[in-house]
C-alpha cells in the first residue's frame, strides 16, 4: 500500500512538472503533421498554442517561423532569430528577408549559412508572386558578393544567368517596363556568357536575347561560338537561320 501511495505521488509530480512539455511537444507534432499536407494555417495554430506552454522552445519556434514565412515574414524572421539553431535558422532568416525585399541582408543570411543554392529557391518563389523586382534585386546582391570574390567563377556566372531568365519573363509579363527588362536580360546574359564561355546554354540563351531584341550581329556571333563548340547543334543552327530569314528587313 505505502509502494502504491509514493508510486501515485511520483506519477502525480511528474504530472505536474511535465505536462507543460508533454502538451507542447504533442502541438509540435500535430503541427508538422499538418504542415507536410499543406495545411498552413492548421499547423500555424498549433505552433502557436505549443509556445503558449513552452515560449522558447527553439524547435517550436523554428517550426512556427516556417509556417508563417509567407503570410507573415517579419514574426517569421523574429522566430527564427530567437530559435537561434545555427545555420539552418540564419539560412531561414534569409527567406524571411527576401520575403521582407531586403535582398542584401538576405544574402548575408545565405552565405553566413553556406547555403547560397537557397538564393535561386527564394527568387523564384518570389518571381512566382509577381515579385520580379525583388527577385532580381536578390539575384543582383548574390552578383555583387560573389564578384567580389567570395565564390568561384561558375556561381557568378549562375547567378548572372538566373537575372537574364528573370529579366526575359518579368519583360513578358510586364509591358511597361518591357524595354528596360530586355536591355537588362541582354547584358545578364552576356556577362553570363563572358564568365562561362564555354557554357552553351548561356550563349544560346544571351545568342536569342540579341536576336530578339537586339544587335543582330551579336546574336550571330552567339550561335557561331555555340557551333564551334558544338558542331550542327539545334538551337544554333535555328538562330542563324532565323537571322538569314530577318537579313532583308529593316533593323
Amino acid at each position: 500500500m505505502k509502494r502504491f501511495a509514493a508510486g501515485a505521488v511520483v506519477v502525480a509530480l511528474a504530472a505536474l512538472l511535465l505536462w507543460r512539455p508533454f502538451a507542447a511537444w504533442l502541438c509540435d507534432d500535430l503541427g508538422n503533421l499538418a504542415y507536410a499536407r499543406g495545411d498552413a494555417a492548421s499547423a500555424e495554430a498549433l505552433f502557436a498554442k505549443g509556445l503558449t506552454y513552452e515560449p522558447a522552445w527553439h524547435v517550436l519556434l523554428e517550426d512556427h517561423g516556417r509556417s508563417v514565412l509567407e503570410r507573415a515574414p517579419a514574426t517569421a524572421l523574429a522566430d527564427f532569430r530567437a530559435a537561434d539553431c545555427g545555420a539552418p535558422c540564419v539560412a531561414e532568416a534569409g527567406d524571411a528577408e527576401s520575403r521582407l525585399g531586403r535582398a542584401r541582408a538576405a544574402v548575408d543570411d545565405y552565405l553566413a549559412a553556406h547555403a547560397v543554392d537557397r538564393v535561386g529557391s527564394a527568387a523564384h518563389a518570389l518571381a512566382s508572386a509577381g515579385r520580379f523586382a525583388d527577385a532580381i534585386a536578390l539575384e543582383r546582391a548574390l552578383a555583387v558578393r560573389l564578384d567580389a570574390g567570395m565564390l568561384d567563377q561558375a556561381d557568378l556566372a549562375t547567378a548572372y544567368f538566373t537575372i537574364g531568365r528573370l529579366d526575359r519573363e518579368a519583360a513578358a509579363r510586364d509591358a511597361r517596363r518591357a524595354s528596360r527588362y530586355e536591355a537588362d536580360a541582354i547584358a545578364s546574359f552576356d556577362r553570363a556568357s563572358d564568365l562561362a564561355p564555354f557554357n552553351e546554354e548561356y550563349l544560346l540563351s544571351y545568342g536569342y536575347a540579341e536576336l530578339q531584341w537586339g544587335n543582330r550581329d551579336a546574336a550571330r556571333s552567339a550561335f557561331e561560338r555555340v557551333l564551334d563548340l558544338h558542331p550542327h547543334e539545334f538551337e544554333a543552327e535555328r538562330g542563324l537561320a532565323a537571322l538569314a530569314a530577318r537579313r532583308q528587313r529593316p533593323r
